[in-house]
């Protein structure tokens, strides 16, 4: 089911939120107990993980929204080398290898994708995506949708995202390997590194 509202996702996010910054505010109080590694992993644990919840669904939703996701990663960022709130981040997530949040949610629509094509997704979803005959490349059909929820469906934005991938990533022969070259490819993306 889709969230029907823009105001229950906001909800959502709101006590994400709420949660995440009271757990780094008990993380960061502790820090001198850990090492970086260790912090790194704590912090994933508690907090980055959440936010990888679920994140499909949050793939549609407005900028402020998405802006909210960031500043809990932009913060967990912090967490963990240290930073204060009014410290600049510079290349913070880029040293931890995180891809930004649109970036998260780019990857686990496609990794859904990926499985379901491979046989190792959910059946229901398998039912929403076919190959298209238009091309001799591994493209899937994008059904044309009428509304802006329909936009943000699995079955429009999971072939849509597919398709603009290059065809070296789709053809990956492990679920291994097309998570590796995925997020590589992403992280470039999303860091601008040729």
């Amino acid at each position: 089911a889709v969230v029907s509202t823009q105001s229950t996702g906001r909800k959502q996010i709101m006590e994400l939120k709420k949660d995440s910054f009271r757990l780094l505010r008990q993380i960061r109080k502790l820090r001198f107990l850990f090492t970086e590694k260790q912090l790194k992993l704590i912090v994933n644990s508690l907090v980055v993980c959440k936010l990888d919840y679920c994140n499909s669904l949050y793939h549609g939703i407005n900028e402020h929204q998405l802006n909210e996701l960031q500043l809990i990663q932009n913060a967990a960022g912090k967490a963990v080398f240290g930073l204060y709130k009014h410290d600049h981040l510079d290349d913070t997530l880029k040293k931890l290898h995180w891809l930004p949040i649109r970036s998260r949610i780019v990857f686990k629509i496609l990794l859904l994708v990926y499985k379901t094509l491979n046989g190792k997704g959910p059946d229901y979803l398998s039912s929403m995506l076919r190959y298209s005959n238009v091309t001799h490349v591994p493209s899937l059909y994008e059904p044309t949708t009428l509304s802006k929820y329909g936009d943000r469906a699995f079955s429009k934005i999971g072939p849509s995202l597919w398709n603009k991938l290059p065809t070296d990533i789709k053809t990956c022969s492990t679920l291994e390997i097309f998570k590796i070259t995925l997020k590589t490819h992403l992280f470039k993306e999303a860091y601008n590194i040729a």
